[in-house]
């Protein structure tokens, strides 16, 4: 809601300084107002935490662990045999058929090495792989090759191919991996993040090469340069465009291929793309009586904006703990506008109170679901 508060003539207490994983907007970009239909009623709400639990802020982005690939080819190299390699016994081989390519039924995908036939232990269609809840289209068909067979190269023939297929080879019992992590899991349109990759067999680095996509929700992509970092790890810079917003809604993906020059590994991870639609406007000014943070904000383009933020009083021990979350949304037009945080007093615990931090202060365009600015400390609070 928007804040009228007694102070109103004082001046905002400076922010105190980001750090390096605050993400924080250095540009504004100017949209169009929101197509669809957007709550306008001002809400404001807070709700008290258990100080001795454990609360996790601004948690790491998880880290993808790979140990599969997928190839696209044609129904000529399928008909005289793919080459894949395999560094374990029980690998899963698919064959998906690409739009218009001939349907493949499981009997019709034949698995030889060095030009003898190898058994498999398993043979699926399509239908039963639906059942299993995995989304493939039709005319798919998956092979999981015997135990005896073991690692090495094989060739994955169907006779009757025509057209584009793509082949995924998953080897659930290798010890050859793939990991890729992202610097964070969010980023503003025009701003940039890293993707690091290491490919290791068991607790052993291999030295790798590799490529990475960044792809967007409509398909488009940008290729990224995986570099040798000097330990063995590839890293990208991953640079969200600046258009990032003329963009359909959705986490763009930042696809990731790397092998040591026999096995290969491909994954998968995703980031959320944001337009920097609105900013914190660098200050506060806070009321004690009311336990509010009244905090300025500059929107560039319409929309509904939410602010947010965890209250740490202190306690026993002269210790800062989390004591109370407050949300507050409002609509703006445009312009200049403030936005209160406020916390009850009856929600402290008992044997809390200043000094005071404001932490892990967010603020959201709700009406473009994007996470616009986020930052670990905002305000101390001596008294």
């Amino acid at each position: 809601m928007l804040a009228a508060l007694s102070n109103a003539h004082a001046a905002d207490t400076p922010m105190l300084p980001a750090t390096k994983s605050d993400q924080v907007p250095q540009r504004l970009a100017v949209l169009a107002a929101p197509k669809s239909a957007a709550e306008r009623a001002p809400v404001q709400f807070s709700w008290a935490l258990d100080p001795n639990a454990a609360l996790t802020s601004d948690a790491k982005p998880a880290v993808i662990e790979s140990r599969e690939y997928w190839q696209e080819t044609d129904g000529a190299a399928l008909q005289r045999g793919l080459d894949i390699a395999t560094s374990a016994p029980g690998a899963l081989i698919r064959v998906s058929p690409v739009t218009g390519a001939a349907k493949v039924s499981a009997d019709a995908v034949r698995i030889s090495r060095a030009g003898r036939a190898v058994s498999a232990a398993k043979r699926t269609d399509a239908a039963q792989l639906q059942s299993a809840g995995l989304a493939v289209g039709e005319g798919t068909a998956a092979v999981q090759l015997a135990d005896e067979a073991g690692a090495g190269h094989y060739a994955v023939q169907v006779a009757q191919a025509r057209g584009r297929y793509v082949v995924h080879v998953f080897e659930p019992r290798s010890e050859v991996r793939l990991l890729a992590a992202l610097s964070h899991d969010h980023g503003l349109a025009g701003t940039s993040r890293e993707v690091v990759v290491d490919l290791q067999r068991g607790d052993t680095r291999l030295k790798a090469q590799g490529g990475a996509l960044l792809v967007a929700p409509s398909g488009r992509s940008w290729p990224l340069s995986l570099k040798d970092s000097g330990d063995g790890r590839l890293r990208a810079a991953v640079t969200l465009p600046s258009d990032a917003g003329e963009q359909p809604p959705g986490l763009w993906e930042v696809q990731v291929f790397a092998g040591d020059g026999e096995i290969q590994r491909d994954a998968r991870t995703a980031i959320a793309v944001a337009q920097p639609t609105a900013k914190l406007d660098g200050g506060y000014r806070f009321d004690a009586a009311r336990l509010s943070f009244e905090l300025p904000l500059r929107a560039a383009s319409p929309g509904r904006y939410e602010v947010r933020g965890t209250l740490y009083a202190t306690g026993p021990g002269r210790a800062l703990r989390p004591v109370a979350i407050a949300h507050s949304a409002r609509w703006l037009d445009g312009g200049a506008g403030r936005i209160e945080l406020a916390f009850d007093r009856a929600q402290l615990a008992k044997g809390y109170g200043a000094p005071y931090e404001l932490r892990d202060v967010e603020l959201n365009d709700q009406s473009r679901l994007a996470p616009v600015e986020r930052r670990q400390r905002v305000a101390r609070i001596a008294r």
